[in-house]
């Protein structure tokens, strides 16, 4: 029968391979957290490029398709362009469209001129 001794044994044996088997992991993880740091301090100078390339007259689809993404985070104090809607497709409404009344406001008579005078409504006073 096996002792104590054994188990703690092969269970040693078991945790070195696996310990074995993470130094791989070990090691790319923190080339990966290096990398992901890195990419992070671009970021901000990324997002005022392409700012400055859409105020130079570039599209972000333009930008796109030459293969630069669109920044997650764009500088403070510029908003994104606005994209097309449907609003745009309608018909705008203009004042030749839009039915107004006016309304006539009443003129006082003169004196001496012997006309009466004419109320908003368009009907001679008394």
């Amino acid at each position: 029968m096996a002792s104590s001794h054994d188990f703690m044994q092969k269970m040693r044996e078991a945790q070195a391979a696996r310990e074995k088997a993470f130094e791989p992991l070990a090691e790319i993880l923190g080339k990966r957290a290096e990398l992901q740091r890195q990419l992070a301090e671009l970021d901000a100078p990324y997002g005022e490029a392409f700012v400055a390339a859409e105020a130079a007259g570039w599209t972000a689809e333009e930008l796109k398709a030459i293969g630069a993404e669109e920044p997650v985070k764009r500088p403070k104090g510029r908003s994104r362009p606005k994209k097309a809607t449907a609003k745009k497709d309608a018909p705008e409404t203009t004042s030749a469209n839009v039915s107004t009344t006016r309304t006539v406001a009443s003129v006082p008579a003169q004196e001496g001129a012997g006309e009466a005078a004419v109320t908003a409504s368009g009907v001679p006073s008394a």
